[in-house]
């Protein structure tokens, strides 16, 4: 007899309890008063300096890389609306399950299109960015390793291993052959009578679509990659230079990497508790304490939540304004935008 899946609510509590339980583990390992002065140390044009930087890297950049591909999706978005979508991502993002955001997401996108052309952009996307964020910390990790520790050399291979296995997955929207051996492994699937088999078929024409994107615009979408990945991490080099945390460059390029990747985890809401342990454990290679990382990290978390809030307000203008909400499949790929 197989195991029945838990309802929502029941998994959604379980990931509270553990983003609870991880965070009064962090705590456990804080001097409170190290952790007010931290806070304290946090300078406001630094922090406004670190939340502009990251809105480009994870909000604008991410939508010029969608932007890039939509002519070969199939999908008819703009740029400014692209920018919107991301920016309403990150308030679902903190405020639904991971699973609920992606769906809220794939809506959004579903304006400009089909939906399997929405759910081949949304997978295409999320590995572009895996794949970036595992090459970019094996790449920093490659010189950084031997000044940061044991912990930093163990995850060298295990980070060349992940951009490998990203890179791996991308290569069906990037390569006819490779997409012709998924289709193949997939090919039982498609054959399935039902509503399965029929999403699986559609969603591999809508990857073989991607096959028309030029090399010059592959070579585009990296270098977008890597411009949003170094945008990033000055982001997060600022806001440690603003809390005197003594952390160079190189270090914080692999460090936020790595947490990011580890917070993808799905075990926790929107990566609390994973987020702050992380930062924790890695700091400690470079000599920085518990209590400045975990301050480290919620500075860390209020830029996301300041990007959300953002966010959760063009989503409550649309709703003033008498627009149909995003769950709606309506096509606003022409709409006006103010």
């Amino acid at each position: 007899m197989s195991a029945q899946r838990l309802p929502w609510y029941r998994r959604l509590t379980v990931k509270i309890l553990i983003s609870a339980s991880l965070l009064l583990l962090c705590l456990g390992f804080v001097e409170p008063a190290e952790l007010a002065v931290a806070l304290e140390g946090i300078g406001f044009w630094y922090f406004t300096v670190a939340l502009a930087l990251n809105l480009i890297g994870t909000v604008f950049v991410k939508a010029w890389i969608a932007y890039l591909t939509t002519r070969a999706s199939g999908l008819r978005l703009r740029f400014v609306t692209l920018v919107r979508i991301n920016l309403i991502a990150r308030f679902y993002t903190i405020a639904l399950p991971r699973g609920a955001s992606a769906a809220v997401r794939w809506h959004h996108y579903r304006q400009g299109g089909s939906g399997h052309a929405a759910a081949a952009l949304l997978v295409f996307e999320n590995l572009v960015s895996v794949f970036m964020l595992f090459f970019g910390a094996a790449f920093v990790l490659s010189f950084e390793a031997g000044r940061a520790g044991a912990l930093a050399q163990g995850l060298l291979p295990v980070a060349w291993l992940g951009a490998i296995g990203a890179m791996a997955a991308l290569l069906p929207f990037l390569h006819r052959a490779s997409a012709r051996i998924f289709c193949r492994l997939l090919q039982p699937l498609v054959r399935r009578p039902g509503r399965l088999g029929s999403l699986v078929g559609r969603f591999l024409e809508a990857i073989d679509s991607y096959h028309s994107i030029t090399g010059r615009q592959v070579g585009w979408i990296f270098i977008a990659s890597a411009l949003g990945y170094v945008f990033f991490v000055l982001a997060a080099w600022v806001l440690a230079i603003s809390m005197s945390l003594g952390v160079g460059l190189l270090a914080i390029a692999w460090v936020r990497a790595v947490t990011l990747l580890v917070a993808l985890v799905p075990v926790t809401v929107a990566g609390i508790g994973l987020r702050d342990a992380a930062l924790i454990v890695l700091l400690r290679e470079y000599g920085v304490s518990p209590g400045e990382a975990f301050a480290y990290a919620i500075a860390s978390f209020a830029i996301q939540l300041l990007l959300g809030l953002a966010g959760a307000l063009i989503e409550a203008l649309r709703v003033f304004r008498g627009q149909r909400a995003p769950t709606t499949f309506v096509d606003e790929s022409r709409e006006e935008l103010p």
